[in-house]
């Protein structure tokens, strides 16, 4: 068989971090993607990089106390891009990535690590309410309504 006749994979970008990477998302409708965390000292490190000429340009980077797990897009509208985030205290939380200093919505969700972390944007009549759905070591799967304060 002809090796061409297969898809082809080439790398493009090669970035190399001084954190642990847990987690990498694109950014909904854009050349831009996140990077998730812990720096060597246990704190969550937060990374926007933005692609261009034929490298990734970090935009900003955020720490935070505790090393995050998992993200999503996924409970976000296309507009918004909010991302959604675990870590490893259980705590789930909600970013604006262009005012990452606090979240917009924030809780305890699991009384220890949260494992996995998704989401439905439910934007639309018919399509029912934003949801998140996270998974915790405590073996529990839990679903929220980022709409509730």
């Amino acid at each position: 068989m002809d090796p061409t006749d297969r898809p082809q994979f080439v790398e493009h970008v090669n970035k190399s971090l001084n954190i642990t990477i847990n987690d990498v998302k694109w950014v909904p409708s854009s050349a831009r993607f996140v990077v998730l965390g812990s720096t060597a000292k246990g704190a969550g490190a937060l990374y926007t990089y933005a692609l261009r000429d034929g490298d990734a340009h970090l935009l900003g980077e955020t720490e935070k106390s505790s090393a995050f797990k998992c993200a999503t897009f996924a409970a976000s509208s296309l507009e918004e891009r909010h991302l959604a985030t675990g870590d490893f205290e259980g705590k789930m939380a909600v970013w604006d990535l262009e005012h990452p200093g606090v979240p917009l919505y924030s809780v305890k969700a699991h009384p220890s690590m949260l494992n996995a972390i998704d989401g439905c944007a439910g934007q639309g009549v018919g399509y029912g309410a934003p949801e998140i759905v996270t998974a915790g070591r405590d073996g529990a799967v839990r679903v929220w309504d980022p709409r509730q304060k």
